[in-house]
Parts: C-alpha cells; structure tokens; sequence
C-alpha cells in the first residue's frame, strides 16, 4: 500500500437486508486487497440484518460494529455517522445488496493514490467507477450503467454536476481531505442524495475523477431504494413527455440541491465554486428562452442526447 494511504475502510450500510447480505459479505471477504477493514452499521432493521452483521464481526478481524448500530438514521444519516466514525485515509461507501468484483478496492486504491501523486495528498479527491446492473438474482442486465443512463464519463466538473449526478455512492472512493470536509458540512436532514452532496463537494474542493471499469454488480430489485430505472433511453424520453410536470420539478430540484448545497458549505466555498454556483441560479429567474439559451451557454449541460432535450423543453 502506498505511503498516502495508511487505512483503508468499507463504510457498509444495511436496513432490512437479510436476503442480499451474505452474498456482499463475501464479495468483501474475496478482495484481492487485504489490507482494508469494514465498518458495518444497521439502521434499524426487523429482520436477521443486525444478526448477519454481528457474525461478520465475530467471523473476521477486519470486520466491526459502528458505534450507532440499530438506530434508525436513514440512508444519508447511516452513511454520515460512519464518515465521522472511520479514522481511514481512505473510505468506500458500500450498500448491502450489491457484488464488489474482486479486485474492485485494489484498483480504486491504486487511482487514488496515482490521483495524490498527481494533484497532492492534501486535495480533496473523489474517484468513482462504473457498474454493471444485475438483476435480484444476480444475473446481467446492462454491462455498463453509465451506457445504460447515457451518462458522460467527461462530467466530472461543477458545472456539469449540479444539474445532473453521475456518482454513484457505492461506486466511489474518496481520501481524507475529502472526508474531512464531508464530515464538517454534511448534514443529513438537508440531503437529497448523499452522494450528490458528496460529489458536488469534491468538485467545489477539489477533484472528482472517473475510473472506466465496472467494478460493482449493482443489483436491482423491489426493495432499492434509488436505482436504475429498467427502460432504454428513448422510452424514458417520450415517457418524460407525458409527464411534464414531472420533469419540470426535477429540473427545478437541482436549482433548490443548488442552493441547499451553498448554504451547508457556506463562507467556505472556494470563490470559482461560488461564482459556478451563483451563476447557475441566477439562470432561475431568466424567461424561458433566455434561461435556456444561459444554460446552454455557460456550460450546465445533463448529460445524454435525451436529458438535454428535456432541459430545452422543460428547463
């Protein structure tokens, strides 16, 4: 391991996950990097959850309890208490119904560490990968899930962020910088997603970068709470036509995510993130046209073919 990163930590989080549990429990315990450790905490479940993580911890060394085991936070809240509670240099968000491929740590660990070499280990870094979409069963569904949304791999700017997350939270790797500030601004009850918050504020900080790998089966089934929607991208286009509405709150939701983002940070924020930020709401209150076309312009571009049209007739 090398000299920037002393710790690595797997920050799992688990609410009424018995029936995905043990087959992610034991993708962790097949990394081909050992040197890691996993911090493992339930939100309160009523089924065997609390139980499976209890015998993890007892099973393997590397393997603990989080110190708000069986409260019931929330997603964001669960994830944020383990944040504060890892002392690594290194930290990876890890939902309980996914399949880590095996050498899924080493290789973000390695970006990671080229990343500090690259922009200094006091950066705040965030680096994130793709994913293949498995059904409940585990079997494939999409190859990449980045293909799939029609995401871009190249929006890894403010810019591009703030009106559309491609960061999936069990996709990424973030340093202790990065942590820190998470740490110091993150509040859940604010959150829409937590890791659009997250990403959002590496970009403000720091750095957020993109590993082209599928380097996590991202399971769907009844229970997901956020996940990959089953339909191709011209489907959810016309779809996003029949329900305008719809799609004119989602747009306006990254104007309030905006806002809310800028208020947790603060005085704090970097003065080109303040500017990107402030210039994007001040598009808000622009005519129709006008809006657009300023959008359009400076850059706060979604990402496929199909979103961007929805930002021109919707925006």
């Amino acid at each position: 391991m090398g000299a920037s990163l002393v710790k690595t930590e797997v920050l799992l989080a688990a609410y009424h996950g018995a029936e995905w549990l043990p087959e992610q429990l034991a993708s962790l315990r097949g990394q081909t990097a050992s040197d890691f450790t996993v911090l493992m905490q339930d939100d309160g479940s009523e089924d065997g959850t609390a139980e499976l993580l209890r015998q993890a911890a007892d099973q393997d060394a590397r393997f603990r309890l989080g110190q708000e085991q069986g409260q019931h936070l929330g997603a964001a809240g669960n994830f944020l208490s383990m944040i504060r509670q890892s002392e690594a240099d290194a930290v990876l968000l890890c939902d309980q119904d996914d399949i880590w491929e095996r050498d899924k740590i080493a290789r973000l660990r390695a970006a990671l560490e080229k990343a500090e070499e690259q922009y200094g280990r006091e950066t705040p870094l965030l680096i994130h990968s793709d994913c293949a979409v498995v059904d409940e069963n585990g079997a494939p569904v999409y190859a990449s899930f980045f293909r799939h949304q029609g995401w871009d791999p190249r929006a890894t700017q403010l810019r591009r962020l703030l009106v559309q997350n491609n960061v999936t939270g069990c996709t990424l790797i973030m340093n202790r910088p990065l942590k820190a500030l998470i740490v110091r601004y993150g509040k859940a009850k604010d959150l829409f997603m937590h890791d659009w918050f997250i990403a959002l504020t590496a970009a403000s900080f720091g750095k957020v970068l993109f590993l082209n790998a599928p380097l996590t089966r991202y399971r769907q089934h009844g229970e997901n709470a956020i996940g990959a929607s089953r339909a191709g991208q011209v489907y959810r286009g016309l779809s996003a036509l029949n329900r305008r509405e719809r799609a004119r709150k989602r747009i306006q939701l990254t104007y309030t995510h905006a806002m809310v983002f800028r208020k947790l940070c603060g005085n704090d924020l970097p003065q080109e993130a303040e500017k990107t930020i402030q210039a994007y709401l001040d598009t808000r209150s622009l005519p129709k046209l006008r809006r657009v076309c300023a959008v359009q312009r400076m850059g706060y571009t979604m990402q496929s073919p199909l979103t961007r049209a929805g930002q021109i007739f919707f925006g």
